[in-house]
């Protein structure tokens, strides 16, 4: 089965619950799982684990929680994920997390680290722990890989030369990897752009775009999570589309 991941933005104003959860009710029929946000940018956000778990009891589909290690400790972080997984949120993406002025990093673990360590935990079962891989260095995504991971989620990337470059590294680990399906509009284009850190152009049909490189993902990759900061819809409208061809 094809994985489809839709990325929700994260939760910032918890006066507009309702609407987020239409949000999600808008696209959950055409996705196989949701991905949350953890404090982008070290801008605080909803607890991404107790809104996944929201998610899940009212829509019963499968969550992608994203945790920043560098706000637990060993003892806050089984303590989340226990609460997670009694709430039926099953998949943890570890990162590292970004550091504002003034945020103070949690040294215990790092992303790799933090999945050894939950490996070990008894109490822990049927999670599924993933990493998210934030360069294409060959030497960084072997160390993240070695640790095989359940799943992995890649950075924003338009290069298929870098998704090959994993694709062929991942031979020797078999992790289920997902990269990033960018729906590039005219509302995301600007974000998109300085992530990557140079003038991405819009396409004449944004939606056909997608479609288009997910079919040539899924020639190296199980699945993918589809992105448009700042556009949800052009996220709706794309897992709709991919329907047609999937």
């Amino acid at each position: 089965m094809v994985v489809i991941i839709a990325e929700l933005p994260p939760l910032r104003k918890i006066d507009n619950t309702d609407d987020y959860l239409g949000m999600v009710g808008s696209v959950v029929d055409y996705v196989t799982h949701i991905n949350i946000p953890d404090s982008t940018f070290a801008n605080p956000s909803a607890n991404s684990i107790l809104i996944g778990s929201l998610i899940r009891r009212k829509f019963n589909t499968e969550i992608i929680a994203n945790v920043r290690v560098a706000d637990h400790n060993r003892v806050g972080l089984t303590a989340l994920i226990m609460g997670g997984l009694i709430n039926g949120v099953r998949n943890y993406l570890l990162m590292r997390g970004d550091l504002g002025p003034g945020v103070t990093a949690v040294t215990d673990l790092t992303p790799t680290s933090a999945v050894e360590y939950l490996r070990s935990v008894k109490q822990l079962v049927g999670v599924r722990l993933g990493v998210s891989i934030s360069s294409f260095n060959d030497d960084y995504i072997r160390d993240r890989l070695r640790v095989k991971p359940d799943f992995a989620m890649l950075q924003y990337t338009l290069s298929m030369d870098d998704l090959i470059r994993v694709a062929t590294i991942n031979r020797d680990f078999n992790v289920d990897i997902y990269p990033s399906l960018l729906v590039i509009t005219n509302k995301s284009v600007k974000t998109i752009s300085k992530i990557l850190n140079t003038e991405v152009p819009v396409p004449q049909n944004p939606i056909d775009d997608a479609v288009e490189r997910a079919r040539k993902l899924l020639q190296y990759f199980p699945g993918f999570y589809i992105s448009a900061p700042g556009d949800f819809n052009a996220i709706v409208e794309t897992a709709k589309a991919l329907r047609k061809y999937l």
